[in-house]
């Protein structure tokens, strides 16, 4: 998943020649902590909202405007954008091209994007599973699913605490919680928990 096709392509620029007072204006308008400044359509920098808060209205706002360490392309997948969040402690970040500001991805569109990989909110069975960390051992359990027609919506990984040993998180299609611990229980395949979730 490309940051181009989570990006908002229409978002305010904020023109380097204005003043304080008019950029106090839109942050407050567009509820948002900071602003890309921008002169035309080339990037500029930032400018925070809590750092010219006290800021004499009629001051030019280049004299506050920050440099960004990070910034994203619209090919940069989406978990490289997460990790320059974290590193960024930003709220949004932009999008360049050639210099030029082509887009914004804010921390919800990160959120929104990552919440449907995961398949939330489309209801059936969430189902979580310790395996060992070996070859073979996801697709152990996923041939069950499908020898019983279960279709699976999602597929999450990650690291357990216990060295050797990976969590997968699926979530599949079906209602019944009984008929799928009856038919893991059947295949050896043990479980942490299994949980039908409402379609949201």
């Amino acid at each position: 998943m490309q940051v181009g096709n989570w990006m908002e392509k229409d978002f305010e620029k904020i023109p380097v020649g204005l003043n304080v007072g008019k950029v106090k204006e839109i942050l407050k308008n567009d509820r948002s902590s900071c602003g890309m400044v921008c002169d035309g359509d080339k990037f500029v920098g930032i400018v925070k909202a809590g750092e010219i808060l006290g800021i004499d209205d009629s001051q030019p706002v280049s004299d506050y405007v920050e440099n960004v360490v990070y910034t994203l392309d619209a090919q940069d997948t989406l978990d490289e954008a997460a990790v320059f969040f974290l590193e960024s402690d930003m709220e949004r970040l932009p999008v360049l091209e050639d210099g030029k500001i082509v887009g914004v991805l804010t921390l919800f569109q990160i959120l929104d994007a990552f919440t449907q990989m995961a398949g939330f909110g489309e209801g059936g069975i969430r189902l979580e599973i310790e395996l060992k960390d070996t070859p073979g051992e996801l697709k152990r359990v996923i041939d069950v699913l499908y020898a019983h027609s279960m279709n699976i919506l999602s597929v999450l990984i990650h690291p357990a605490k216990e060295v050797g040993k990976r969590v997968a998180i699926l979530r599949v299609h079906g209602k019944n919680v009984k008929d799928l611990s009856k038919i893991l229980d059947l295949n050896n395949v043990s479980y942490r928990s299994i949980i039908k979730e409402e379609e949201i």
